[in-house]
């Protein structure tokens, strides 16, 4: 019996067959899926470089900065039960063609921002409702269509081409604002995302499975125990990414670094490598037990912010990278592992929520921090955090897969 049967989950889910295990992964459909997130992560990616923006074009304080880049992950936070809960009921594909849109209508309404005002606020909070209803919508959907034993590199390969777009999507933009303007930036990302929304309407949803219960409350499946644990994590280590991402580019043009881009490109690029080249290693060593041995060295990555002018903003990036890349989608797959088949919206919902109510807190409690204290002390915030973060998923009990 799985953790999930103890708790209601397995209920819903199929056991696998012999021919689950050996069919390929890299299905039409999965490709797809991949094609579409390329084009909405490139989009998305572009706005890493906001904190940029706020900087320069509008000398935005710390406080204000972190506040527009929690904004959306806030927006992200609320809407996350009701998208998870959506998606398993009504399907997968139609929420994932409706967040492309909602994230081109923000994008556009980028062109008519003139001063940091409500109109700024309302634009970055409906891409956050975007991400949700694209994100959740299409890695559910990923793990759908995956064998159950290769469901860590789904979410890996899955992850690993939007994480390839958090290199290129920057590095579009920090190019076409320095030769064209902001504008042009705004423009491409909304053309971007319009193609990913085309493009979902092309995936062929597998039909899911009737069932004579009632659906699990998101809430019930929420508390479960050792969900209970891995939200703690995830919430703990999306503060510390939300410290990183948020920050070190107001603290590098402090410095007199002007390429912010560079750490992006360092943390896509390890991400990368090891989404694609270690794919399968949270399946075949442990899912937990990988995703804790990453998160220890997770800690690095702030700590090295404090240090930039020595370390740099390449070396950082690809810290982050190479514990992240491996540690997201592994404790992903453990939050899935403790939920059923017709639960994964619901769980998947509540793992990224749970990671990104962490992210959000770190960029806005954390920019007043910066602001009284200055940078280094909020990188130093971010470490601790990870540590507190290893000792409790390293004393957590693993969990066992669902099928």
């Amino acid at each position: 019996m799985t953790a999930s049967d103890k708790e209601g989950g397995a209920s819903h889910a199929h056991p696998p067959t012999p021919h689950d295990e050996t069919r390929s992964l890299l299905t039409t459909p999965f490709v797809l899926i991949l094609l579409s997130t390329a084009l909405y992560g490139m989009a998305f990616s572009a706005y890493f470089l906001f904190p940029k923006y706020m900087a320069t074009v509008f000398a935005a304080d710390p406080a204000t900065i972190g506040g527009l880049n929690a904004v959306s992950m806030f927006m992200s936070v609320v809407f996350m039960p009701i998208v998870g809960g959506a998606v398993d009921r009504h399907g997968r594909r139609r929420f994932a063609t409706l967040g492309a849109v909602v994230f081109c209508l923000a994008c556009l309404g980028f062109l008519a921002v003139e001063e940091v005002g409500p109109l700024m606020w309302v634009l970055r909070s409906m891409q956050g409702l975007a991400f949700t209803l694209f994100f959740i919508s299409l890695s559910t959907l990923a793990t759908d269509l995956a064998p159950p034993r290769r469901m860590g590199q789904a979410i890996g390969l899955f992850g690993g081409v939007m994480i390839s777009t958090n290199a290129l999507g920057p590095a579009f933009a920090e190019w076409t604002a320095l030769h064209h303007g902001w504008t042009m930036v705004f423009a491409g990302t909304a053309v971007s995302s319009a193609l990913a929304a085309l493009l979902t309407t092309c995936i062929a949803e597998r039909p899911h499975p009737q069932v004579d219960e009632a659906p699990t409350s998101t809430w019930a499946i929420v508390t479960r125990p050792g969900l209970r644990r891995v939200l703690l994590v995830a919430s703990l280590a999306g503060c510390a990414m939300g410290t990183v991402f948020t920050f070190y580019q107001p603290w590098a043009l402090d410095r007199g670094i002007t390429h912010v881009s560079t750490f992006l490109v360092g943390f896509a690029g390890c991400a990368m490598f090891v989404r694609f080249g270690l794919g399968g290693l949270a399946d075949r060593l442990g899912r937990q037990r990988v995703a804790t041995v990453s998160l220890f060295f997770y800690v690095a990555a702030p700590m090295s912010l404090i240090w930039v002018d020595t370390v740099g903003l390449l070396v950082a990036g690809c810290l982050l990278g190479l514990s992240h890349g491996l540690f997201f989608p592994a404790l992903n797959a453990v939050a899935l592992d403790h939920a059923g088949l017709r639960e994964r919206g619901k769980a998947m919902a509540a793992y990224h929520g749970g990671f990104n109510i962490g992210f959000a807190g770190g960029s806005y409690v954390l920019g007043f921090v910066a602001a009284a204290y200055g940078y280094p002390a909020i990188f130093t915030v971010a470490g601790v955090g990870c540590v507190l973060a290893f000792a409790v998923l390293a004393t957590a009990p693993r969990a066992r897969h669902t099928h």
